[in-house]
């Protein structure tokens, strides 16, 4: 199959680091990319006159900025793919680039060849996607209806106007019990900190292409979404909204980035095991013999200190020999067994603890959930483990605990949540972590002897949770 191949015009004043994009792309397989490097903003302008399929561009050009080119570039092609490329993490910046128009935002040594080529790759199909929608005014009812993703049209106000077939698969209302025509899609769909952006957007008359906002599609559910807001070609005073699903992206890159903190744990527990071990048996060891060795009034004198050293050293042992077992892959007697029983069961084991706190359970168990090929007794202990967890965070009168499981894309997933007290951001990023709990009591290894069970079986688990509103455990295991 023939690669084809694109040309990038790369905006930078660093020699050095157009060697190193230009090497990188050059590895890409997927596309083939021609890059021409422009080492100032005049020799920028220059270039301009040419036309390319996407645009590289850095923030700092010598005494101008990025965004000049950007803007540049937007006055003499709309809907050009270009990528603002920074030394520095900053919002700002990326807010500044989005706003301005820019196809997306990469921080320089944060990225490599593949996610280089791919931002291109995306950016170009995007860009060529919005300008055909931009010129192809008459096939706008077609494209309209046949999108696979949901477009809105709304008015200056957010009042929908009209609305795509997809727009009525991805969020919960009956056109027929409900009037579309009264709902105003940025006061009851947008959750309320990217209420003011947009609202600022349909009021100043301009496109902004893939702005992030979270967006409920349903009282109960939320998604996080790229938006595209775009002009209406014929009446300016109509807006596209284009809704681009991204909570399944993100939930891959969760899921894949505790993956490699758990991997990354274990390593640093073995690492640790390893040069703290043989030490420590040779404190024990040694406090063993001074025992042996002390004269008996030295060892009345100095009371029970032997006795505290080999104590506390089998302590350290004991804790080291847990984190290991927490954090390696555990050994698995599979079998297959019905995942709803399983549930079942584990449910049986905290029955009491629900009674005693007079908390709500509410089981919604697909009949159409199979077999899962698990480690039965383990995996019932990941579960009780997330069960009691709830439990514990239920602390009033309407507790309520809810277990689901389903099929989604193939996995058999499960769903515990509880509306109890809810975890705190900056304690939900450390949840899985060795030694971690917020409990008075216990070893803070539970979560992290889950983790590693579910792991082990090659699922994934993640958590959800707001403040005062509870907290749900999502697990995908595969399905025989």
């Amino acid at each position: 199959m023939e690669v084809s191949k694109k040309t990038v015009l790369y905006v930078d004043d660093d020699a050095d680091d157009f060697l190193l994009v230009d090497k990188m792309l050059k590895s890409y397989k997927h596309m083939d990319f021609e890059l021409t490097h422009a080492r100032s903003f005049s020799q920028a302008k220059e270039y301009l006159k040419d036309c390319f399929d996407a645009y590289l561009v850095d923030y700092r050009l010598g005494s101008e900025s990025g965004l000049e080119v950007l803007s540049l570039i937007k006055k003499q092609k709309k809907h050009a793919p270009v990528i603002i490329l920074t030394g520095l993490q900053n919002g700002q910046i990326d807010n500044q680039a989005m706003e301005s128009g820019a196809s997306d935002y990469l921080v320089k040594g944060g990225f490599d060849a593949q996610m280089l080529g791919r931002t291109i790759r995306y950016a170009i199909r995007d860009a060529e996607l919005h300008e055909s929608l931009d010129l192809a005014g008459r096939k706008f009812k077609n494209i309209f209806e046949r999108a696979a993703d949901p477009i809105v049209l709304v008015n200056q106000d957010s009042l929908v106007i009209d609305f795509n077939p997809s727009f009525l698969q991805k969020f919960s209302y009956n056109p027929v019990e409900n009037d579309f025509h009264a709902l105003y899609f940025i006061d009851i769909l947008v959750e309320k900190e990217d209420k003011v952006f947009l609202r600022n957007i349909l009021h100043s008359n301009t496109d902004v292409l893939d702005f992030e906002a979270n967006i409920k599609v349903s009282p109960e559910q939320s998604i996080i979404a790229l938006i595209s807001v775009v002009i209406h070609e014929t009446n300016k005073e109509l807006y596209q909204i284009m809704i681009k699903d991204l909570t399944e992206l993100k939930i891959k890159e969760e899921e894949l980035y505790n993956l490699r903190r758990f991997s990354s744990t274990g390593r640093i527990a073995r690492l640790l095991a390893h040069e703290v071990k043989n030490p420590l048996t040779t404190i024990l060891l040694s406090a063993e013999q001074l025992g042996y060795e002390l004269p008996e009034n030295i060892r009345v004198e100095s009371g029970d200190l032997i006795d505290t050293i080999k104590k506390n050293c089998t302590r350290i042992n004991h804790l080291i020999t847990e984190l290991l077992e927490s954090t390696r892959f555990t050994e698995l007697e599979a079998k297959k067994y019905p995942l709803n029983q399983l549930l079942e069961e584990a449910i049986e084991e905290v029955e009491e603890r629900i009674q005693l706190k007079n908390i709500k359970l509410v089981k919604q168990l697909s009949s159409e959930i199979g077999d899962v090929n698990v480690d039965v007794e383990k995996v019932k202990i990941a579960f009780v483990n997330i069960l009691v967890n709830a439990i514990e965070a239920l602390d009033h009168d309407y507790g309520m605990l809810r277990v689901k499981s389903a099929v989604k894309n193939n996995k058999c997933q499960v769903e515990i949540s509880d509306n109890g007290v809810g975890i705190p951001q900056d304690k939900l990023d450390r949840l899985f972590e060795p030694f971690y709990t917020s409990k008075s009591t216990g070893s803070g290894l539970g979560l992290t002897n889950t983790q590693n069970i579910i792991y082990s079986h090659g699922g994934t688990i993640r958590v959800q949770s707001k403040e005062g509103m509870g907290t749900t455990f999502f697990i995908a295991l595969d399905c025989v």
